[in-house]
C-alpha cells in the first residue's frame, strides 16, 4: 500500500501538523506500519509536542479499529502533550471516539483546522 505522511512544525501555533495521504488501514500490518512510521517521525522532535492532525487522508477500517486505538494510545502517550484532529471521515471519526473512550485519551476531533487550533490554544490557557 502506498501512502504518505508529513509532519511539519507550525511556528504560528507551536505544534506539529501531521497530514496523511491515501493512508488506508485495512489489516493489522497496516496499523503496525502506521505506528512505526509515525513514532519514528515524532521521535525526531526530541520532546513531546502538541499535535494538529489532518485526518482527511487517513481511513481506519472497522476491522482494525481496536488495533488502531491501541497503537494511537501508545503513540500519543509517548510523543504528544495534546492532540487535536480535524477532517475525519465518519468511520475514522467513530474509531477515534471509540478508542478514546476505551483507552482514556481525548478524541478532540473538530470540523476544521482553524477549530482544532482554537481548541489547542484554549487548552493551553486552561493549563
Amino acid at each position: 500500500m502506498t501512502w504518505s505522511r508529513r509532519f511539519d512544525y507550525d511556528h504560528n501555533c507551536d505544534a506539529v501538523h501531521a497530514t496523511f495521504t491515501d493512508c488506508v488501514l485495512v489489516e493489522r500490518k497496516d496499523v503496525e506500519r502506521w505506528e512505526r512510521e509515525v513514532s519514528r517521525r515524532l521521535a525526531t522532535f526530541g520532546r513531546k509536542v502538541d499535535l494538529l492532525i489532518d485526518l482527511g487522508g487517513l481511513v481506519v477500517k472497522p476491522a482494525v479499529s481496536a488495533a488502531f486505538g491501541e497503537a494511537r494510545s501508545r503513540v500519543l502517550s509517548r510523543y504528544s502533550l495534546r492532540s487535536f484532529r480535524y477532517g475525519a471521515d465518519r468511520t475514522t471519526r467513530t474509531s477515534i471516539f471509540t478508542s478514546a473512550a476505551i483507552h482514556g485519551v481525548d478524541a478532540n476531533v473538530y470540523e476544521s483546522r482553524d477549530a482544532a487550533i482554537a481548541a489547542l490554544l484554549e487548552a493551553r490557557k486552561r493549563g
